[in-house]
């Protein structure tokens, strides 16, 4: 991962085996932008709270999944020097 502007958040598979829309389809599925790229939505903020969420009504039992996908993204980091590669 580079900078994340050639990344698509939700449909690539930039993170692990599996691509975003699966993982967390309810998320998925909330999303108004399903295709906002990976910078985008770092900038957002992707955690609890952040502006990703704002304008979401989420039920009280899709908070559960919020805290899942915020910790599974906790770590990530991009690197704004470079562009996005994609290897096979």
């Amino acid at each position: 991962m580079g900078d994340g502007t050639c990344t698509f958040f939700w449909t690539d598979r930039w993170l692990g085996e599996v691509i975003l829309c699966d993982r967390f389809r309810r998320l998925f599925d909330l999303t108004k932008d399903r295709m906002v790229t990976v910078a985008d939505m770092f900038a957002l903020g992707w955690g609890e709270g952040g502006e990703a969420w704002q304008g979401r009504c989420l039920l009280a039992w899709e908070e559960e999944p919020v805290r899942e996908f915020s910790n599974f993204l906790s770590n990530v980091q991009l690197h704004v020097d470079k562009e996005d590669m994609w290897s096979w």
